[in-house]
């Protein structure tokens, strides 16, 4: 998954990745044949399971899913600029640049301490949005410290969300438990604290109504 996540950008990747699942494919088939099933009973919902669920080649190894090498999609880079690359000084100046005003610090600090009990990939995208959020909350504005980190899911994991960088955000943790307060007493606390400006309570409402709660007004 890693290499599709890596190569997706490529445009004619799956050529590549269908080769090597031929040879992977014939190898399995003789030692695993037995073991793999196309089906089972058991419903699974993981996010990762959900993206593969259409090709044909997905498999099974009691309950844990086998991902088809060559279920490859190719993807469009979005909001890159054509500057920023590491293969070039140029590219590799524009990077640091970006980076510029990121503590590096604490950006370590992520890297070597992933949530543990989440995916690859919401690590990953957590390390991403601390870049590109520049170290700062999303909702206030203020430089985020390591305790005060909270990475939040747009659409939550209940409600079918996923793990993808689209649908996580760096905020402050007492914006969080803003953006999921239902009781009124814990509402009015953390307002007083954050003390929102009517841009930033704007935020805040529509991360609420994406998890449909009620609107909040000061």
């Amino acid at each position: 998954m890693g290499w599709h996540n890596y190569y997706q950008y490529a445009t004619h990747v799956s050529r590549d990745f269908r080769e090597i699942a031929f040879l992977v494919k014939s190898s399995a088939k003789g030692k695993l044949e037995q073991q793999m099933k196309k089906k089972i009973a058991k419903p699974i919902t993981s996010p990762i399971y959900i993206k593969y669920s259409k090709s044909r080649e997905m498999r099974f190894i009691g309950e844990t899913p086998i991902l088809p090498i060559a279920y490859v999609r190719h993807k469009n880079p979005i909001d890159k600029k054509r500057s920023i690359n590491s293969y070039t000084a140029e590219g590799r100046a524009e990077i640091h640049k970006k980076l510029a005003t990121v503590n590096v610090a604490i950006l370590h600090y992520l890297m070597r301490n992933p949530v543990r009990d989440r995916s690859v990939d919401y690590n990953d995208n957590r390390l991403s949005l601390y870049c590109s959020q520049q170290g700062k909350c999303a909702v206030t504005g203020r430089f985020l410290e390591i305790a005060r980190i909270h990475c939040h899911h747009k659409t939550a994991t209940y409600l079918g969300g996923d793990d993808s960088y689209r649908n996580l955000i760096l905020i402050d943790v007492d914006v969080h438990i803003l953006v999921h307060a239902t009781q009124e007493n814990t509402i009015g606390k953390h307002l007083s604290s954050l003390q929102l400006d009517a841009k930033q309570l704007e935020k805040v409402n529509k991360l609420r109504a994406i998890l449909c709660l009620n609107e909040i007004s000061k």
